[in-house]
């Protein structure tokens, strides 16, 4: 009786903790604070890179820092194009 009470204690531990884990995806994805929270890490975690990887020469920095956010930006447009289209499409039918 005793293993019984322990194997759906084990159990309920496991789902307790992915629940956990898949509430706070959940509220980085869709909360606007959550949001904010992810683009400010993935910037300060990139630019921590970038410094990283320039080995204390500003110019070598500006150089990846631009590349990145040229790529960020055709990325960016890329994506709202496609997306627009899609709905575009999708209305006319």
């Amino acid at each position: 009786m005793r293993k019984i009470k322990e194997k759906t204690q084990k159990k309920s531990d496991a789902a307790q903790g992915t629940t956990r884990f898949h509430a706070m995806l959940a509220f980085l994805r869709y909360n606007i604070i959550g949001r904010f929270i992810s683009i400010v890490l993935l910037i300060t975690l990139i630019l921590t890179l970038n410094t990283l990887l320039a080995t204390n020469d500003l110019e070598k920095f500006a150089l990846i820092t631009g590349i990145e956010l040229v790529i960020i930006m055709v990325a960016s447009w890329t994506w709202f194009l496609i997306k627009r289209n899609s709905n575009h499409d999708s209305d006319i039918e």
